[in-house]
């Protein structure tokens, strides 16, 4: 296998990794009630599946930027790239606030990692946290809208979809709750619905148009 083939079957690790543990999430929502899958649900918590991902999300930044080294490191352009510095006059304010970092020997090559591989991870974790935050202040004030373990269960879809998906997710999420309250209404007779499989929905719709709704909006601006 070619450096550029396997280069190419690594960009598809995390959307099987999302897909697998979004399956799995959804399969431990289903069986949440059913005591003969205790095991189960003790193994697949919604927290430690949360938790997972963002190992996950850090993990493979590591892996992105050990295989750009790599790569630069080969020899040609690349080697020139892996040795400049970046002054601090540069108009970036962290290249200017942390110039003891990107006037370095690899300081091109920090910047370019962290533009690269970190900053969507970070974004992807950070703006997942505020929303567990969000929904655990929702949750203080409007129990109904939640049964046991879907803050977390929130938190984990919210990390799938990462970033800028995520802001696709959101109001999707709210479109569910409103189609999914109108189903148990008609089909079950219950006038409230509470916010887990909206959050499962959402993310599964997410993982498949995001991108395609990102583009058409020009929200895709936003990837990094």
């Amino acid at each position: 296998m070619t450096q550029e083939i396997m280069y190419e079957w690594i960009k598809f690790i995390p959307t099987t990794f999302f897909w697998i543990l979004l399956i799995i999430s959804t399969v431990a929502y289903f069986v949440r009630e059913k005591s003969n899958w205790s095991r189960f649900k003790q193994i697949f918590s919604f927290k430690r599946l949360a938790f997972s991902i963002v190992g996950f999300r850090l993990l493979y930044s590591v892996l992105l930027t050990f295989l750009q080294y790599k790569t630069w490191a080969g020899g040609g352009l690349g080697t020139f790239f892996l040795k400049q510095s970046l002054d601090k006059s540069i108009p970036i304010w962290i290249v200017h606030n942390f110039s003891w970092i990107f006037n370095s020997k690899h300081g091109y090559f920090i910047f370019y990692s962290i533009q690269h591989f970190w900053v969507s991870a970070t974004l992807s974790i950070f703006v997942a946290w505020l929303f567990y935050r969000f929904l655990m202040i929702l949750n203080r004030y409007k129990e109904r809208f939640f049964d046991e373990g879907e803050v977390e269960l929130g938190f984990l879809c919210a990390l799938v979809v990462g970033w800028p998906a995520f802001i696709i997710f959101v109001p999707m999420a709210f479109l569910f709750v409103v189609i999914v309250s109108i189903f148990r209404l008609a089909a079950f007779k219950e006038a409230y619905t509470t916010l887990g499989w909206p959050f499962i929905l959402s993310a599964f719709m997410t993982l498949i148009f995001a991108s395609t709704i990102l583009n058409i909006t020009g929200l895709s601006v936003l990837s990094i």
